[in-house]
């Protein structure tokens, strides 16, 4: 299944969003994710490839384990 940049935005958020209090850190995802796209240098328009809905559940919670755990900079290095 192929996500445009904007819906996989939205999907990650989302799924961060079902934890509490975790608005300010999904949008720190979304900044940080643009920035990762731009510094990879992805042609536009961006399109990932993900399996399924698992997948954007496995970005969301291990992005918010690399908050917790004080490895973001790890994360987005680990990210594709």
């Amino acid at each position: 299944m192929k996500l445009k940049m904007e819906e996989l935005i939205q999907a990650v958020k989302e799924e961060l969003l079902c934890y509490e209090d975790m608005q300010q850190t999904a949008q720190q995802w979304e900044k940080e994710f643009r920035l990762w796209v731009k510094q990879k240098k992805k042609k536009q328009p961006f399109f990932m490839t993900i399996e399924d809905e698992d997948e954007i559940f496995e970005i969301a919670d291990s992005y918010k384990e690399a908050v917790e755990e004080k490895k973001v900079e790890q994360y987005w290095k680990e990210f594709s």
